[in-house]
């Protein structure tokens, strides 16, 4: 969009849309509808955006402890009902009949681990977010704010730095050191055009909000 600046052009007088009684300075490079000086927004792309674009177009980045902690219980959540499993298995050795329960135990908390999966794969598909991020209010998306795809999530997201890893010997540390680079993008993101970023405050209330 046009960054015009009436300022420059008398003969436009345009108005802030949000502020009728102000003069606009400059058209939001998102959405291009004329603002005031205290409407618009300098993001890291270094843009100018209205207070509703600024939100959606680029949400602040999640902190590097939000992070941590997302990735801390997705790492864990999905091996609970297994090790439930095992746990109850081991207390029932020596009960009557414990091949059976030994069957069942097993079985459980493998289904278990395999609906927690599908759990996971789902919210990601439907909002880049695992329980571990919804938890922290933090998504998944594509550099450019749009929807990120499931596939681009486990091919590249995934799979690929793993093969990756494998091939070249390199550590999953060099991949998790990258986060404290100004960007907070591992090497994942790099690989599948990603990055992690704040759920806005109005998505997680569910009611619109704009601050002027």
């Amino acid at each position: 969009m046009s960054s015009l600046d009436p300022a420059t052009s008398p003969s436009l007088d345009a108005r802030c849309a949000f502020h009728p009684e102000m003069t606009a300075t400059a058209a939001c490079q998102r959405c291009g509808t004329f603002a005031c000086h205290d409407c618009l927004r300098w993001a890291r792309d270094g843009r100018r955006y209205c207070g509703f674009c600024a939100v959606r177009a680029l949400p602040p980045l999640a902190s590097r402890a939000d992070r941590f902690l997302a990735n801390l219980v997705d790492s864990i959540v999905v091996f609970v009902p297994f090790t439930v499993g095992l746990v109850m298995m081991a207390l029932t050795e020596d009960l009557p009949g414990r091949e059976l329960f030994s069957l069942v135990f097993l079985l459980g908390g493998v289904l278990g681990s395999l609906l927690l999966c599908g759990v996971q794969l789902y919210l990601a598909a439907k909002n880049g977010q695992s329980l571990g991020k919804r938890w922290r209010h933090i998504r998944v998306v594509r550099m450019d704010g749009s929807h990120v795809s499931l596939v681009r999530i486990l091919l590249l997201r995934n799979l690929l730095p793993s093969i990756l890893n494998q091939l070249l010997c390199v550590s999953g540390l060099a991949d998790a050191l990258c986060i404290f680079r100004e960007d907070r993008r591992c090497i994942h993101d790099y690989l599948a055009d990603t990055q992690v970023i704040q759920v806005p405050e109005h998505e997680r209330t569910g009611t619109p909000s704009y601050r002027g």
